[in-house]
């Protein structure tokens, strides 16, 4: 097996290790939030980071955020203090669109805020949403650090 073959296949089965993570620590997300948890977490994983666990009220946030970009057609930020638990000490949020999951994550890390966002050792937990429109997928990451 060559380098890059085998390269490809331990990217594969990272992928799949970060996804199975996610579903056991968030127990009920669609299909697309375990995606974009997955990717997430597989990308934290890759640069030494620990894996973020999702939060059941920054997951709704971070869902209905996906589904209003998805509706609108374009992308807006929300207002981060909105939906959050009260004991939050700090927040970030991600909001992109691509053909995949995994092209919007892979854009996430080539721009540096977003990244820095992705990476960050601050946060604590993450909510998580996908919503697809046409041939577009609409990610959010919302982070959150305290409780």
């Amino acid at each position: 097996m060559t380098n890059h073959l085998r390269s490809h296949r331990s990217r594969i089965l990272q992928v799949i290790a970060a996804v199975l993570l996610a579903v056991v620590l968030t127990g009920c997300l669609s299909s697309g939030q375990s995606s974009v948890a997955g990717e997430l977490n597989h990308d934290r994983a890759v640069h030494g980071r620990r894996t973020l666990a999702t939060h059941t009220a920054l997951n709704r946030k971070a869902q209905a955020g996906a589904d209003y970009l998805a509706r609108r057609g374009g992308l807006v930020h929300s207002n981060l203090r909105s939906g959050m638990p009260s004991c939050m000490r700090g927040a970030g949020e991600n909001v992109g669109y691509g053909r995949s999951v995994a092209s919007v994550q892979d854009a996430y890390m080539r721009s540096a805020g977003h990244r820095a966002n992705v990476l960050n050792t601050s946060w604590k937990y993450v909510g998580v949403g996908a919503a697809r429109a046409g041939s577009r997928v609409y990610t959010v990451h919302v982070f959150m650090n305290g409780c």
